[in-house]
């Protein structure tokens, strides 16, 4: 939605000055925090990770409905990273 892009284009450029040398060229937002959870679970196959209606996909954290917090979500996205990466996944 509008109001949270307009403040993300706005405050992204403060932001960076107040880190030493960061240039918002150089930045990249790829999934942004939010405060909401998913009511629904994105079923995965427990075998290779990755979504079983979606090739490709590694559904993970709050929004996938596998998490409860950012400590979880970290953990759950690092497992997936993982799945990702393994040479024994299906692709």
């Amino acid at each position: 939605p509008g109001y949270v892009t307009d403040t993300l284009v706005h405050m992204i450029p403060k932001m960076l000055k107040q880190l030493n040398g960061a240039r918002v060229e150089e930045a990249l937002l790829y999934g942004p925090e939010t405060r909401s959870s998913s009511p629904l679970r994105i079923i995965r196959d427990t075998e290779s990770g990755m979504a079983t209606r979606v090739a490709g996909l590694f559904p993970a954290g709050e929004g996938a409905g596998y998490a409860g917090g950012i400590v979880s979500s970290a953990v759950d996205g690092i497992r997936q990273a993982q799945s990702c990466l393994s040479p024994a996944r299906s692709s």
